[in-house]
């Protein structure tokens, strides 16, 4: 049997994706900037599940977040 290819990418699952979502919703919901946050948290995962280092693109609070949730392997 084949392994998903989320496994073999070393890409975000979903419920990686849903828990990075919701630690930034709990934390920056109710301020201006969420919804920079919230842009800069999309891109921040399409770099890394495209093997691409996070680095400056995406504010400093979203790469703590990515590197926290993101695919160990």
């Amino acid at each position: 049997m084949l392994a998903p290819l989320c496994e073999v990418m070393n890409m975000f699952e979903k419920s990686q994706i849903d828990a990075l979502f919701d630690e930034l919703k709990q934390e920056w919901q109710d301020t201006p900037e969420f919804e920079k946050l919230s842009r800069d948290s999309h891109l921040g995962i399409a770099l890394s599940d495209a093997g691409r280092p996070v680095g400056d693109d995406v504010d400093a609070r979203v790469a703590a977040l990515i590197e926290k949730h993101k695919p160990k392997g």
